[in-house]
């Protein structure tokens, strides 16, 4: 049971980084919200989900909540955190991860009583002409204020500066601010710290517009403390997907699993749906014998099971059990295929002959034959042949391939 307020849970949480003032009394149960992310990709991914559980939250606490992947400023790129200009994006492209994103959303914020409202800003932006846009909003902004944004301050000192159409976006986010107040209500903008400059335009264009108060959240953003890794990639600089056709279900449970201790009990946080109590109680267990990993895999099974369902988290966890405690004779048929989609996995034709050594340099799991030679004289990797077709190469504790014979 929730006995305190929105802004209360989010503050233990350590997810308020910073707030326009009266944002605490303007979160209660009823009020309107909204986050936005442009669309640069087929999938979410994992740099989405913090906005996602928040929204989540948000439902929990009685608000209504509108997601926007936002098409419109897609076709500008926003310039925080970049260091250079975006490549800009065929519209129909835009449109189809506008239609692909949005499936996503819905999957993972089920409507309540139609509190959740996907909009997209290009139904607005596209249709707004540009010397009514100049009237409208331009006149609001001091070019001054524009300047000492963040993001333009770092461009502008670089050599390839910022084009005018990046300049622009923060007038069209906080035009987005000002539409979404005016046609549902929406008093309330959330979103990650880089974001906060953007944000508090939309609250001064509604002040001075409108004559009305709206408000603005931001979370800190995620990165290891020790090694100033910005969080969302794998130790290979991959991205981590939602779409299990991009991202495996046992290789999102993993990367949770694998995350360093220092973000252990911070991500546990931000990300789980327990309350206080239940959080603080698997931090103590983990306090108690930190090498289980009993936090990260606690949080591994929580998300993986929000994003792709109880059914490949149970998967995934069992997998994850049985390969890292070497019981490989414990898997199951079905087991061993659903790890095969996620692991390196080669396939052979039964007439060839088999070779550890050649396997792991065809996995990746060894740089060169000599490495290979080298792992399998130390007895560094071993092969297990499960249900007669599958050979399961373990290479040193942690890292595993499939070569499937047929």
């Amino acid at each position: 049971m929730i006995h305190h307020s929105f802004f209360d849970e989010l503050k233990w949480r350590g997810l308020l980084y910073q707030t326009t003032e009266g944002a605490q009394e303007a979160l209660k149960a009823g009020a309107t919200l909204y986050w936005g992310f442009d669309l640069t990709g087929d999938s979410l991914h994992i740099g989405h989900l913090l906005g996602i559980v928040t929204l989540r939250r948000a439902l929990d606490f009685g608000m209504n909540v509108i997601p926007m992947p936002a098409g419109g400023t897609t076709m500008i790129g926003d310039p925080s955190g970049k260091d250079s200009e975006r490549p800009m994006l065929p519209v129909a492209t835009i449109r189809k991860y506008r239609v692909l994103l949005s499936r996503q959303l819905r999957a993972l914020l089920p409507a309540r009583e139609n509190r959740v409202r996907i909009v997209d800003n290009a139904a607005w932006l596209t249709k707004i002409k540009f010397i009514d846009f100049q009237r409208e909003v331009g006149k609001f902004f001091p070019i001054n204020t524009m300047l000492e944004k963040d993001a333009v301050k770092s461009r502008i000192e670089r050599e390839q500066g910022i084009s005018f159409a990046e300049f622009s976006y923060q007038l069209l986010q906080a035009y987005d601010f000002l539409v979404l107040f005016e046609q549902y209500g929406c008093t309330i903008q959330i979103a990650g710290s880089d974001q906060w400059g953007n944000m508090v335009q939309g609250v001064d264009l509604i002040r001075k517009k409108l004559g009305k108060q709206a408000f603005a959240l931001s979370w800190p953003l995620i990165v290891n403390p020790a090694t100033g890794k910005k969080f969302g990639k794998t130790e290979s600089g991959e991205s981590v997907w939602l779409d299990p056709k991009k991202t495996h279900p046992f290789k999102f449970y993993q990367f949770f699993v694998n995350c360093e201790d220092e973000m252990a009990r911070v991500l546990m946080r931000y990300f789980s749906f327990k309350e206080q109590r239940a959080i603080e109680a698997c931090e103590a267990e983990w306090d108690r014998d930190r090498g289980r990993r009993s936090l990260q895999k606690e949080l591994a099974y929580e998300m993986t099971a929000f994003v792709h369902g109880e059914k490949h988290a149970d998967l995934a966890r069992t997998v994850s059990q049985i390969l890292f405690d070497a019981r490989l004779d414990d898997l199951k048929r079905s087991e061993l295929i659903f790890a095969a989609h996620a692991l390196p996995h080669k396939k052979q034709n039964a007439q060839e002959r088999f070779s550890l050594e050649a396997a792991l340099v065809d996995l990746g799991l060894a740089d060169s034959k000599s490495e290979a030679r080298r792992l399998v004289g130390q007895r560094g990797a071993r092969d297990t042949v499960l249900f007669g077709r599958y050979h399961v190469i373990q290479k040193g504790k942690r890292e595993y391939g499939i070569v499937e014979i047929g």
